[in-house]
């Protein structure tokens, strides 16, 4: 039987996935600039996934810290902080000094798997 609260926290569970997934699109691109000068700086410059349409916060991670967070389609990368983590819509996976990992559950994390665009990708691909 479903509670008066299920529906709402499953839409917040969703749109949340959706924002995050907006800005994981973002440094999918922001990947390929910072790749071209990881020689000449290891640690490159991402934009915060977290589910605030309206944050600017910029994460410096290297690629192999990068492609870490990537392997994982329902995985995002925040700013360290609780204001960048949401307990009821993820789980808080990693933290680290320059950024945390969050990983969507349930309706959300099936959501943030589907945006994934190296799923995508690969699905095209075939």
């Amino acid at each position: 039987m479903e509670t008066r609260n299920e529906p709402r926290s499953r839409d917040r569970q969703v749109r949340a996935a959706k924002n995050q997934a907006l800005f994981r699109e973002v440094n999918e691109r922001v990947e390929k600039l910072n790749e071209a000068f990881s020689l000449l700086l290891p640690v490159g410059e991402f934009v915060c996934e977290c589910a605030d349409a309206a944050c600017a916060e910029r994460i410096g991670l290297t690629m192999q810290e990068y492609e870490a967070v990537r392997a994982h389609p329902s995985r995002f990368l925040v700013a360290p902080g609780d204001a960048h983590y949401i307990p009821e819509v993820e789980r808080l996976v990693e933290k680290h000094e320059r950024f945390w990992i969050v990983e969507k559950f349930e309706d959300g994390g099936r959501v943030a798997a589907g945006l994934n665009p190296r799923t995508r990708e690969r699905i095209g691909d075939g």
